[in-house]
């Protein structure tokens, strides 16, 4: 006759313990921020285009298509960032998405401020 397993009394494993481990919900808030911080850089970009077509030549500058394009691009890469379910993204994935999506969120208004002439 075997005796019936005993619960272990090992230590709980590290991942459980360790307050550096990588955070879904911490990416996730980080993604709203960035959410939040793309409303900004709208508003930034809609004042450097009324300068640049309020001043000198009256037009703004050759890149505002592209900057709205990287704005416009910030928001769908954080909408996946925050949204989907930790069995569908990897934590990487998330993290990398969320870095891609500050990214495009600060380029807008550089994009638009740019000005050749």
């Amino acid at each position: 006759m075997t005796a019936p397993d005993m619960p272990s009394t090992a230590a709980p494993s590290a991942a459980t313990n360790d307050p550096f481990a990588p955070s879904t919900a911490a990416v996730r808030i980080f993604a709203g921020i960035g959410l939040l911080l793309l409303a900004l850089a709208y508003g930034a970009f809609v004042v450097v285009v009324l300068n640049q077509a309020y001043s000198g030549d009256g037009a703004s500058g050759p890149l505002v298509e592209e900057a709205q394009w990287s704005m416009g691009l910030s928001a769908v890469a954080g909408l996946p960032a925050l949204c989907l379910p930790s069995t569908a993204v990897s934590h990487a994935a998330r993290r990398t998405a969320v870095k891609l999506q500050y990214a495009l969120a600060f380029a807008g208004p550089a994009l638009a401020a740019v000005d050749f002439a």
